[in-house]
């Protein structure tokens, strides 16, 4: 299990390199399909083998425009302390770093305009672990929908920490 959980960092780490450019999304929901059907491929993927950086799309790329300049502003204030790995240790559409064993349920998106939120549920082996609730933007024909903002559980304690929050000030402990 640490061998593969070694393989799919590192493989993560390469694939902005590498991807294939993430499609054009007209509907909110069918993004978030993406991606969590691309997370559910990366396990089976490994497991047996056959997992193909050149046919899966970098997650980030789904980011919108502002929240994809917060994200390149963090990773250069961490590139900066030395660091190789950038402001993201994590994944947020996971909250973590494996995703053995989770399924993922999209709920409906409530849509307004060119402005959605929806939540994913996370569940671990059948049972819920908790929920991260994503604020969509439609950033027009040649970008489609894409993810303004990212409000991931508060560990523990109840209420939610939006991911803008960290990549403002990636170097707080």
């Amino acid at each position: 299990m640490l061998r593969t959980i070694t393989i799919l960092g590192l493989s993560l780490a390469v694939l902005p390199a590498l991807a294939a450019p993430i499609p054009v999304f007209d509907e909110p929901k069918a993004l978030l399909e993406a991606i969590y059907g691309q997370i559910e491929s990366y396990e089976a993927a490994y497991t047996n083998g056959t997992f193909d950086p050149d046919a899966s799309f970098d997650d980030v790329e789904s980011f919108a425009t502002h929240l994809g300049a917060l994200l390149q502003e963090a990773d250069e204030k961490v590139h900066a302390t030395g660091s190789e790995m950038g402001a993201l240790d994590f994944s947020p559409f996971i909250n973590g770093q494996d995703s053995g064993g989770q399924t993922y349920v999209i709920h409906d998106p409530k849509v307004k305009g060119d402005r959605a939120v929806t939540d994913v549920e996370i569940l671990q082996s059948g049972d819920p672990l908790y929920t991260i609730t994503f604020h969509m933007v439609d950033e027009g024909a040649d970008r489609g929908w894409k993810i303004d903002e990212i409000l991931l559980p508060n560990g523990d304690s109840e209420g939610t920490w939006p991911l803008s929050e960290y990549l403002a000030d990636p170097l707080l402990p």
